[in-house]
C-alpha cells in the first residue's frame, strides 16, 4: 500500500531532503547509489513579504519509494532568489526534515499550541514531471504547508505538509530502484544537548519519542552516539539533520550493485550499511532490511 493512502492529522514522518550547491553533482551521486530519481522539478515560491510567487534558483529530484521518499535540492540557475543559501553555508547534507498530515488548516492549531516557531499554512505549487522520460510531460503538483522559522529550529527546515496531488510525486515508474528501496523508516537528528530539540520534535509529533525510531521514525544520537553507530561519520558539533534510513530487500543486492559502481560502503554495529560525506551528498544515507 502506498504511502499517500494512509494518512491522518497526526505527524508521520513524510522525507527528508539534502540541499547541495550543484543538482546535477548531487544527482550523480545518488545514482551511484542505485536511486532512481525524478526528472528535475523547478522549484518555486514567495521572494519576500509580498512578493510574488516565482521560480527560485533551486530545482529537485526525488527518490520516492512506498513509504516516504528522499528530495536532492540543488542550485540550478544561481541568477535568481536563492532561499538555500543560508543552509548550503553549513555544507552540502540533510538540512529538511518533513512531516505528513491529511489537513494542514487543521493540524496548525493544535500544533501552535504544543511548539511554538511554526507558521500559518501557505499554499504551494509546481509542475511535476511525469515518469522518467524526458517526453513524458509534466502534472501539477500541490500542497500545503507549514514551515518552521529558522530562530525556532536550529536543527534544519521543519515542514509540516498536506500532500493534495500524492498521485503526482507517488508515481509507479518512479518507484523501482536499482537498489531496490521501499521505505525511508528512520529520520536522525543530532544535538551535543539532545534534550532541546526532543523537545521542539515531540511538540512537532503531539507525542513522545521512545528510545529508539520506534513508531515515530525519529531518533536523536549525540555526536559521540552518532559516531558510534555510524563509524567513521562525524555529525555537526551543533543540532543537525543527520542521517536517513532506507530499507530494501537486500542488503547483498544493494552491496554488489555498489561494487560495480564504485561505492564503498561501511557496515554499522547494528548489521546495516552507510555511505557518508561526498559518497552521501553530505551526511549519511544509511540502508537496512530490518
Amino acid at each position: 500500500m502506498l504511502a499517500f493512502a494512509i494518512m491522518s492529522n497526526r505527524p508521520t514522518l513524510d522525507h527528508l531532503g539534502w540541499i547541495g550547491p550543484d543538482l546535477a553533482a548531487g544527482a550523480a551521486v545518488w545514482t551511484r547509489l542505485g536511486f532512481a530519481l525524478s526528472r528535475i522539478s523547478p522549484q518555486m515560491g514567495f521572494t519576500g513579504p509580498g512578493g510574488a510567487l516565482e521560480p527560485w534558483a533551486s530545482a529537485n529530484r526525488c527518490a520516492v519509494f512506498r513509504s516516504g521518499y528522499l528530495e536532492l535540492i540543488g542550485l540550478t540557475d544561481p541568477t535568481r532568489h536563492n532561499p538555500w543559501q543560508a543552509y548550503l553555508a553549513r555544507g552540502a547534507g540533510p538540512h529538511i526534515a518533513a512531516f505528513r498530515v491529511a489537513n494542514a488548516d487543521a493540524a496548525y492549531p493544535p500544533l501552535s499550541v504544543r511548539v511554538p516557531g511554526f507558521d500559518p499554512p501557505v499554499q504551494r505549487r509546481r509542475m511535476a514531471p511525469v515518469g522518467a522520460a524526458e517526453d513524458g510531460g509534466e502534472v501539477e503538483m500541490r500542497f500545503r504547508n507549514i514551515f518552521s522559522q529558522d530562530a525556532f529550529w536550529p536543527e534544519g527546515r521543519f515542514i509540516v505538509i498536506e500532500h493534495q496531488t500524492p498521485k503526482a510525486l507517488w508515481q509507479p515508474a518512479l518507484m523501482d530502484h536499482p537498489n531496490g528501496a521501499v521505505a525511508l523508516v528512520e529520520a536522525i537528528f543530532t544535538a551535543p544537548d539532545p534534550a532541546p530539540t526532543a523537545g521542539r520534535l515531540e511538540g512537532l509529533l503531539g507525542r513522545p519519542l521512545a528510545g529508539g525510531a520506534g513508531d515515530t521514525g525519529v531518533t536523536i544520537l549525540t555526536p559521540a552516539a552518532f559516531a558510534r553507530r555510524f563509524p567513521g561519520a562525524a555529525a555537526p558539533d551543533r543540532p543537525a539533520v543527520a542521517a536517513a534510513v532506507v530499507r530494501v530487500p537486500s542488503l547483498s543486492r544493494l552491496l554488489t550493485l555498489w561494487a560495480a559502481n564504485g561505492v564503498l560502503g561501511t557496515t554499522t554495529p547494528d548489521g546495516a550499511v552507510f555511505v557518508h560525506g561526498p559518497a552521501a551528498g553530505g551526511g549519511v544515507i544509511a540502508f537496512t532490511e530490518a
